[in-house]
């Protein structure tokens, strides 16, 4: 039978299968399921363990022995078997489908399949696995799937599950899931109350290294509160003026080769910003007229004299100045 992750407890309250393949690219959903397998095997008496790491030099008879190595008096087993490629081989294929066709009794065989290509889902081994027992498809969430998985597991931890609160931790793991999972520990760990964990994107913010394409990123979305955080946590890591002066300039001069009736001339194709962010450059160009972008480009000029020494006054007091001028 074939399995999903969120199936699975259900599942292990009614029943354990002989054989359990956990196979997929997302490792955080990979290790709770396999837990869980061996949690519900241990509470079932499988509490001598073996494990197997199946590379290219692995002899494959160990597993077969397990299904002749039997005695009135055996303990009941769990035998874990690592495949990190998905790819057991000719021989371990075969070995495999033999175990499948001759289970041993009293014991549980977990494998963690690593990736499985589609066209190996077909294959005798791995039919041979969802008929004996069951396999598991991992795949990573969708950003829907994965702000829900935020909310439930922010909720586990006691902590408040605001939806706001949960797609930030989604968007700033950007995926990851065991990144998110970490970040939701960190909270825990500092015990924030139901009303500091509001607070929660404040606090992972400070915790990560920004860069310009994030202050960039900021001004395009038109946040002005985060364009001024941004441009502290850049100043107390030390990031080099000249970098953040690079990405301001270079964003006026993205705008302007992205403003309505523009020359988009040569220059354009060579701009850092033009086309990886064309469409929120083209919004955001409809709000100045040319002469003020000028001015901003001034304005950076003069802010690279104060870098170089050449004129008084403060670089990133010129900087705050230009991106909150640029963020509307």
């Amino acid at each position: 039978m074939e399995l999903k992750p969120q199936q699975l407890t259900d599942h292990l309250s009614q029943t354990l299968l002989p054989i359990y393949m956990v196979s997929g690219e997302e490792p955080l959903q990979i290790d709770e399921a396999l837990q869980l397998l061996r949690c519900r095997a241990f509470d079932l008496g499988h509490q001598e363990r073996q494990s197997y790491h199946a590379e290219r030099s692995f002899d494959w008879s160990l597993l077969l022995s397990e299904t002749t190595n039997l005695s009135l008096f055996s303990q009941k087993k769990l035998i874990e078997l690592n495949i990190p490629s998905g790819k057991p081989g000719t021989v371990g294929s075969k070995a495999l489908v033999e175990y499948c066709q001759n289970l041993p009794e009293d014991v549980v065989l977990l494998i963690r399949g690593g990736k499985i290509e589609k066209n190996a889902l077909k294959s005798k081994w791995v039919q041979s696995i969802s008929q004996a027992g069951a396999h598991l498809r991992v795949w990573p969430l969708k950003a829907n799937e994965l702000v829900a998985w935020v909310q439930a597991r922010l909720q586990i931890e006691g902590l408040q599950a605001e939806r706001a609160t949960a797609e930030y931790i989604a968007s700033r793991a950007e995926g990851n899931m065991l990144a998110a999972a970490q970040e939701i520990e960190k909270l825990a760990l500092l015990q924030l109350s139901a009303e500091g964990s509001a607070q929660a994107d404040v606090w992972m913010e400070d915790q990560n290294k920004f860069t310009v394409f994030d202050l960039v990123d900021a001004i395009l979305a038109g946040s002005r509160g985060k364009v001024v955080h941004v441009l502290k946590q850049l100043q107390a890591q030390s990031l080099a003026p000249n970098l953040v002066l690079w990405g301001l300039a270079e964003l006026v001069r993205a705008l302007s080769y992205n403003a309505p009736g523009a020359d988009r001339s040569a220059n354009a194709a060579h701009n850092a910003f033009t086309y990886s962010k064309r469409d929120a450059l083209r919004m955001q160009a409809r709000k100045y007229k040319p002469a003020q972008l000028e001015a901003l480009l001034a304005k950076c000029a003069e802010t690279d004299q104060m870098i170089k020494g050449r004129a008084s006054g403060e670089p990133w007091q010129g900087f705050t100045q230009i991106a909150l001028k640029l963020a509307r």
